[in-house]
């Protein structure tokens, strides 16, 4: 029997460690970080894929030669089982390795299950080949582990690093078999643990000494990892009460699913009546953490023109921001909507998209901590502010749908109420 004053006390000392951590961190100054000024620090290619080639690359701008990339095989060498390998790896040779981002090995065709641009690509003096796949919260490719490990099998390893380690989608991975056809590496263990022992190599008061540095913060805070005091301190209370640290966990990403799912409904009810006859909106996607969730607007007079609000989960396309954008079906429209202007570009099928911001400009994100707060203002006599997102992206979603009406073809708009 979970005891509800329990639960209430391991929070309260929780939000103390927590606090005390905080504090620290001001005291240092390590809550400025360039990545997140700039607003970067979750750009998988821009910010994450460059650095971590940079490093890695042996004629790099630190000119420390392959000292870098010796570190990370090691990291990665003792993290997975080399005796599975059906590969050369083991065998890499650190000298002289060549590294690329967005590396291109053909055009997609998923009926071979091949080709692709591979996030971090490394390239050794005997023809042996390192893939990572990078993923900070965009969703899976269809069969995107499968196509890289079908590029030069037998002296290829492909890697798939995410933030906590999880492995690929199925369909990205077709039966793939992790630990021996590919491996999984994580940010909050593989990449701080390499970065960590770099900074070893690295000379005292250097700006890239302070680079690396800003770099870790930056991934500690996108996996939510604390300083080895404040951690060790965290783990001591939850497992002195084990009961209801796992009554926590249960529940957590239930109670924020909920809220992002309220959120949705009370987004569609204002549309609905902000759009008016001409359209119906209807729901798509659980808000899971994991899983892409949407909201769809349809045009009664045609039901296959539609716009798309995405991710009301925080994950997918955009980094999991949501965006507003129209849907290019293949079908009677395509070549309709073919022949208008991109704009912002995602796939085939999002040809016209447009990020939703804050009053800042900055992106909004129904996955972090900052966003889930308002949504739980709801109802609390400080809704105001969960008022004001709901308006922000309904404003920005009208005003989408209001240019793509005058841009669109006249015949599409037939009137409501003679059909």
């Amino acid at each position: 029997m979970i005891e509800k004053e329990k639960i209430k006390a391991l929070l309260r000392n929780t939000k103390r460690i927590v606090d005390h951590q905080n504090e620290m961190m001001i005291a240092k100054g390590e809550n400025f970080n360039i990545f997140s000024v700039l607003r970067i620090e979750t750009k998988e290619d821009k910010t994450h894929s460059a650095f971590i080639a940079e490093l890695l690359n042996p004629k790099g701008s630190h000119k420390m030669g392959a000292v870098f990339l010796e570190l990370f095989l090691q990291v990665i060498s003792h993290r997975n089982n080399l005796e599975k390998l059906n590969k050369a790896k083991e065998n890499f040779e650190p000298t002289g390795a060549k590294v690329t981002t967005e590396y291109y090995i053909g055009n997609v065709d998923l009926k071979k299950e091949k080709g692709g641009r591979i996030d971090v690509f490394l390239k050794d003096k005997k023809g042996n080949f390192i893939s990572i796949e990078n993923k900070i919260y965009a969703k899976d490719q269809n069969q995107q582990i499968k196509r890289y490990y079908n590029f030069k099998t037998n002296k290829n390893t492909v890697y798939y690093l995410t933030l906590d380690g999880k492995s690929p989608s199925d369909d990205s991975k077709l039966g793939l078999e992790v630990d021996l056809d590919f491996f999984n590496i994580s940010y909050k263990d593989h990449i701080i643990s390499w970065l960590e022992l770099c900074l070893k190599e690295v000379p005292n008061f250097s700006s890239l000494r302070e680079n690396i540095n800003q770099y870790i913060l930056l991934i500690k805070k996108l996996t939510n990892t604390m300083d080895d005091k404040y951690q060790t301190e965290l783990l001591d209370l939850m497992m002195s009460n084990i009961e209801e640290s796992k009554f926590i966990a249960t529940n957590y990403d239930n109670a924020v699913m909920k809220l992002k799912s309220n959120f949705r409904k009370d987004l569609k009810v204002k549309l609905e009546d902000g759009l008016g006859e001409s359209y119906f909106l209807d729901i798509g996607g659980p808000t899971k953490s994991n899983k892409i969730s949407q909201l769809w607007i349809h045009l009664k007079s045609n039901p296959d023109f539609i716009f798309g609000i995405e991710s009301f989960s925080g994950f997918g396309h955009k980094e999991g921001n949501m965006f507003v954008g129209l849907i290019s079906k293949p079908g009677k429209l395509s070549e309709t909507l073919m022949n208008l202007p991109e704009e912002n570009k995602i796939s085939d099928w999002w040809r016209q998209v447009r990020v939703l911001k804050t009053e800042d400009l900055n992106p909004i994100n129904l996955a972090h901590s900052y966003t889930i707060k308002i949504l739980n203002n709801k109802g609390k006599e400080n809704q105001s502010s969960y008022k004001k997102l709901l308006n922000t992206c309904y404003e920005q979603i009208i005003g989408f749908v209001r240019d793509y009406e005058k841009v669109l073809p006249e015949e599409l708009f037939v009137n409501v109420e003679k059909l």
